[in-house]
């Protein structure tokens, strides 16, 4: 079951973020902080499929409402795979390394 840990400026998720989990992280990161810097960190993640993607989206979704700089940090290889599958690796956006 995945888990979030939130700070004012980063997330820290962990464990797998599958169908059956992102429903779940959704109504629970519904509440982006607005006009701010937000990192979310992958580095702890396990297991993703799909519906991982369709949670970033959403995220992102929400953060552009917000005025919200929303960045991703330490993706998983599975996760990098699927989005390089779906031509959608230049529409997530990176922390740089």
């Amino acid at each position: 079951m995945a888990q979030i840990q939130k700070t004012a400026k980063s997330w820290q998720v962990s464990g797998d973020i599958t169908i059956d989990d992102a429903p779940s992280l959704l109504r629970e990161t519904r509440h982006l902080p607005a006009q701010t810097r937000l990192v979310v960190d992958f580095s702890e993640v396990g297991h993703v499929d799909t519906a991982t993607l369709s949670l970033m989206f959403e995220w992102l979704r929400h953060a552009q409402a917000k005025d919200c700089d929303l960045k991703f940090s330490h993706l998983p290889q599975n996760l990098q795979s699927l989005m390089a599958l779906y031509g959608i690796t230049k529409l997530i956006p990176q922390v740089k390394r």
